[in-house]
């Protein structure tokens, strides 16, 4: 979110010289001035966005070949390292002793499922640079959980990462691979494309219901997207209200992704989105606190962090899942700064930030001209008094 910080300040007028400084020179202070700003701004370059979307059939492959060259063979060089039935290297370890350490109650995951979700995170850790750029302590807590709220525990990661290791690009940042696994999730598994179908919550919840039906609703394609971005080493988590506070009532869940120091929201439904814009933007901004109409993400992996409740109203009775309250973050971002869509790049800087620079440089410019042609004692001491010859010096 770009918000600069711009500091006060005032433009002031020394010592000109002598007194017979042209009125040309003058001109070419302003020009220069001009010319100033437009090298800072365009010095800071143009930021492309590097996003990908694709489309594949037929059915699904367990090949490193299905990659694109860069990422496959980082993913076969990191795979031998944790290979086998039994050790692994000592990250891979690690990882399985925090999965060991943080189990739900409830999940019966045998020790040979939770190493092979150990070791498929830890190849994407080591295959996709953005990953290595993941702190330990984000990795083991929004990358390495395989389940979210009460859906089966499957070994998904896998597959994900390798339908969706073509959209990616070795040179991406955590931001420009979560855009591209965002935009070509749902169609990466081949025909039909995956689509949204309301009311389908819990009967499609896990990946392999949405891989079977082709459909889910809000919480199913939450929990399949946010998979799909930790199968390819992108901290993810679903975030939700069981009801919203408005008159039709209703829930919803979503997705957050972390990058550029902070969670980022997007809605999990096919078709064109924007980070931290969505229909449901305005009505977030009146859930209530420590309630059925507050928002929050489970952490069912890592309840010492909870400081609320989810309540998961598809069960009977509802389920109340450990969970960090988010409210106020929701009630807080509608009134941050103007969306992503109104900050596009221009030299680099989102528009809002040029349209601020140009704003202050023409207020300088505007201030400069007005005391040019106000103040008669500038306009001579700039440009001398044609019809008394050169300027002398006078005392003020």
């Amino acid at each position: 979110q770009l918000s600069p910080t711009l500091g006060r300040g005032h433009v002031g007028l020394g010592a000109m010289g002598r007194l017979s400084v042209a009125h040309t020179n003058f001109v070419a202070f302003l020009l220069s001035l001009c010319l100033g700003a437009a090298v800072v701004v365009e010095g800071v370059g143009a930021t492309g966005r590097a996003t990908g979307a694709g489309s594949r059939s037929g059915r699904l492959l367990r090949s490193s070949a299905l990659m694109s060259p860069d990422i496959g063979a980082a993913a076969r060089r990191a795979a031998p390292h944790s290979a086998g039935g039994g050790g692994g290297s000592a990250a891979e370890d690690e990882a399985v002793a925090w999965l060991v350490a943080h189990k739900p109650a409830g999940d019966n995951s045998s020790m040979e499922f939770l190493r092979a979700h150990a070791k498929e995170a830890i190849v994407s850790r080591e295959a996709f640079p953005w990953a290595a750029s993941v702190p330990l302590e984000m990795f083991q807590d929004w990358v390495l959980p395989y389940t979210h709220f009460d859906e089966r525990p499957e070994d998904w990661r896998s597959t994900f990462m390798e339908q969706l290791s073509p959209l990616l690009k070795k040179d991406m940042n955590l931001q420009q691979a979560a855009t591209a696994v965002q935009q070509g999730i749902w169609k990466a598994f081949g025909e039909p494309a995956i689509v949204f179908k309301s009311n389908q919550t819990p009967q499609v919840l896990s990946p392999s219901d949405v891989f079977a039906k082709r459909y889910g609703s809000c919480t199913g394609l939450s929990i399949f997207l946010v998979d799909g971005l930790r199968s390819c080493g992108i901290p993810a988590r679903v975030v939700g209200t069981a009801e919203w506070n408005r008159p039709e009532k209703g829930n919803h869940n979503w997705v957050e992704v972390w990058f550029d120091g902070r969670w980022n929201f997007i809605d999990a439904a096919p078709g064109p989105a924007t980070w931290n814009e969505a229909w449901f933007v305005d009505v977030a901004h009146q859930a209530i606190e420590h309630g059925l109409n507050g928002i929050y993400t489970p952490v069912k992996w890592q309840p010492k962090q909870a400081d609320a409740l989810y309540p998961v109203t598809w069960r009977t009775p509802t389920l109340q899942l450990p969970a960090i309250e988010l409210t106020a973050a929701y009630q807080a971002s509608h009134r941050s700064a103007p969306p992503a869509s109104q900050q596009r790049m221009l030299f680099g800087f989102g528009t809002s930030q040029v349209l601020v620079w140009f704003e202050v440089l023409f207020f300088a410019l505007a201030v400069l001209a007005l005391a040019f042609l106000c103040s008669p004692q500038l306009h001579t001491s700039l440009c001398g008094n044609p019809s008394s010859g050169p300027p002398v010096s006078a005392s003020c």
